[in-house]
């Protein structure tokens, strides 16, 4: 934390001595010269740029100073596209000079000195590269590695250089189909906005900024180097409608120094940042306390260590931990990802290098794993990366190895650095934070829309609000426990106590209880079989605390706001218009999945009306349809009430008519509950005796495969269903 006030004290130190000289009249160029050098060595590049800038109006020509003023700028804070022109010049007025490094001669620190030095192009190289002029590139890297030999530290990276204008000629010739778009100004402000972290429900995006807080507390805490606010944690949720709202500023950001963004527990309970540590980076982790954030606590000794540690990401099932570290013991080169384990005690293993198949020579960071626990996203400088860091995915085999990493292509990744990449639980959308397309500050958050083929496969994600009492807030004491019925094992989660959210990842093919509980009472509870398909799959489960009137107003049944009838989705990929299929009976979908019509035992009785491609409609003379109504007037009769939850599903065959499969599902939920108000009326009972304690909504199944006309394959996923007890 004094860090932080020792590097405001030396900008202010650093700039003193040119305030007096110029008061005094004395503005030399040697004075200059040497200020200009010393803010470069202390990483000040947009103060030095300023100088360079100055000296470079009065003597033009000077090749030393076209350098240093290009230089500063492609180091600075925002202000890398400045240095071309500089470094352009430059080259063209360097003299080639005789030596082992062809540097003889030259004089960092020496005012006389009017010469660039060989370092030059190499910049230059860098520069062309990132503006995608590869020929030209190539020509400054390849006249840099010419004119040095092997010992110098620039050598080695021109030739890779060189190798990635290549990858970026060969990615950039076949571009993917990605849909590009900013988060919007409500995240994004007019400084920098970068590593994002998802909840895996997608209502919470945690990231870091420089902005100045709400409060305007670090309004004069600067940081000196980037002339802008330390960074800050800040979050921003959904509401029901999916809108982002105003980023909060977290409570465990300390008052000077850097926090930022790292990853999210997937039961949203635990937050992962990184912490300065005056240079010496580490990984911490803070709790979830009712609505704050405990204060941040140093993760284990074999994670953090005295070398710098700066991005991890947890398994959703807890157990493993994945982090960068530039340590040298085990290391490949550079930075590495590494993994710990759960041990049985607790505590975490020692760590392991993630091996050569993902690690490279060069610099690795910004592991994100995806809840499946088997897709790994990260950036590399490594294998075929266009230029400074891309994204890479890779699987995990069977026997714990890797698959070959695979470049997510242009124009996701591009010849800059692209890192901190993160997706939604469905694996369709990505988060990241990039400088390379327009946006509204120096870095801002884009999210991507990826392809059908990168979906998620066999991940059940349980997720939803469990919801208080009209005017009163969620207990503190409210648990959703969710027991494997075949092993016993137990599971418990707590709901986001702001909010009610909460989220569970459920391995498929097997049947749990779901028990949600307020100070340990029972408030409902139901059985559920997750599917035995290999795509994505999501339950999302509206538990009420207090019951509320099926035939009043009710909030949560009604539609949210999406995309309009007859229009897609952004991001859906619609090849053909799917047509109506053919009605499936009850038996049918039966003989199909016996599993998927078997009553709940702990519901008195249910009704399952199983649709045709694109229907929604009950037909309220179905003799199942009266013999269930007969169940629910006898339970109004006995009990002064009848207890319901409705559940609707979808299945992923594309639907032009209602915009998006979850708008289909809520549609056929909100039929079903009109019917069954309908019916009750009908037989003269009062139907705010129906009292709606869980909504169920599901998009569900395999992946489309354009053939909608295959009822057998996604009939038994186009369904409502009620439950009374």
């Amino acid at each position: 934390m004094n860090h932080g006030y020792l590097a405001f004290a030396f900008f202010g130190l650093c700039l003193a001595p040119s305030v007096l000289i110029a008061q005094g009249g004395n503005t030399s160029f040697n004075w200059k010269f040497e200020e200009g050098n010393k803010l470069m060595e202390e990483k000040f590049y947009n103060q030095a740029a300023d100088i360079w800038s100055e000296l470079l109006a009065k003597d033009p020509e000077n090749a030393n100073l076209n350098y240093k003023l290009g230089y500063s700028y492609f180091n600075s804070y925002n202000q890398k596209a400045k240095s071309l022109p500089f470094l352009e010049k430059a080259s063209v007025l360097r003299k080639a000079t005789s030596g082992t490094f062809n540097t003889s001669g030259y004089d960092a620190f020496d005012p006389k000195i009017r010469n660039a030095p060989v370092e030059v192009d190499y910049y230059l190289g860098r520069m062309y590269h990132l503006n995608d002029q590869f020929d030209k590139a190539d020509v400054a890297y390849q006249k840099f590695v010419d004119e040095t030999d092997e010992k110098h530290y620039l050598h080695g990276q021109a030739k890779r250089g060189m190798e990635q204008t290549a990858n970026a000629r060969t990615l950039k010739a076949a571009p993917l189909d990605y849909q590009i778009s900013n988060v919007g100004q409500v995240i994004n402000w007019a400084g920098p906005d970068f590593s994002p972290v998802l909840s895996v429900d997608g209502n919470a995006l945690f990231y870091t900024s420089r902005r100045v807080r709400p409060d305007s507390s670090n309004a004069a805490i600067i940081d000196a180097i980037a002339g802008q606010p330390y960074e800050n944690v800040y979050v921003s949720y959904k509401d029901r409608e999916g809108t982002w709202q105003a980023p909060e500023v977290l409570n465990i950001n300390p008052p000077i120094g850097h926090l930022a963004t790292i990853n999210v527990a997937a039961d949203g309970q635990t937050l992962f940042v990184y912490k300065d540590d005056g240079g010496n980076g580490n990984i911490y982790e803070s709790k979830l306390v009712g609505e704050l954030w405990s204060e941040p606590i140093l993760m284990g000794s074999d994670i953090n260590t005295k070398a710098w540690e700066t991005h991890g990401a947890l398994s959703a099932d807890g157990n493993t931990f994945y982090f960068v570290s530039d340590r040298k013991e085990g290391s490949l080169g550079g930075r590495d990802i590494y993994r710990v384990v759960r041990l049985p005690n607790g505590e975490w293993s020692k760590s392991q290098n993630l091996s050569s198949v993902i690690n490279t020579p060069y610099d690795e960071d910004g592991p994100f794993i995806h809840p499946n626990g088997r897709t790994l996203y990260f950036s590399s400088m490594g294998h075929n990366s266009m230029g400074g860091f891309d994204i890479f995915y890779t699987e995990m085999n069977e026997d714990g190895t890797w698959t070959v990493p695979k470049n997510l292509g242009s124009p996701l990744n591009t010849t800059d650095d692209d890192v901190f990449f993160v997706t939604t639980a469905d694996g369709r959308r990505g988060y990241f934070s990039s400088d390379q397309i327009g946006g509204y500050g120096e870095k801002d958050i884009y999210f991507v829309d990826l392809p059908s083929e990168m979906e998620a496969e066999g991940l059940t994600v349980l997720k939803g609000y469990i919801i208080p009492a009209p005017g009163e807030s969620l207990p503190p004491s409210t648990i959703l426990y969710v027991t494997d019925k075949a092993t016993g094992e137990v599971k418990s989660y707590k709901p986001r106590q702001r909010d009610g959210v909460y989220v569970a990842i459920l391995p498929p093919c097997k049947e749990y209880n779901l028990d949600y509980r307020v100070n340990d009472v029972t408030v409902h509870t139901e059985d559920i079989f997750v599917e035995c398909e290999s795509s994505y799959q999501e339950i999302n489960k509206e538990i009420y605390l207090s019951p509320v009137s099926l035939a009043g107003p009710a909030s949560i049944v009604d539609l949210p706001k999406g995309s309009p009838p007859g229009k897609k989705e952004k991001g859906e990929k619609i090849t053909k218009d799917p047509v109506a299929g053919t009605n499936m009976t009850d038996a049918e979908v039966k003989a199909l999945d016996p599993k998927r019509t078997m009553p709940d035992a702990k519901f008195d009785d249910e009704f399952v009306k199983f649709y045709a491609y694109n229907v929604k409609d009950i037909d309220k003379n179905d003799a199942r349809w009266m013999q269930f109504i007969d169940v629910v007037v006898g339970l109004i009769e006995k009990n002064g009430e009848a207890k319901v939850v409705v559940e609707a599903s979808a299945s992923k065959v594309p639907t032009k008519t209602y915009g998006t499969n979850e708008n289909l599902s809520r549609q056929r939920m909100e039929d079903a509950r009109k019917r069954l108000v309908e019916a009750v009326t009908a037989r003269g009972k009062d139907a705010n005796l129906l009292k709606l304690e869980a909504v169920n909504s599901l998009v569900q199944g395999p992946k489309y495969a354009g053939d909608y006309q295959n009822t057998e394959k996604y009939g038994k996923f186009q369904y409502a269903k009620l439950k009374v007890h």
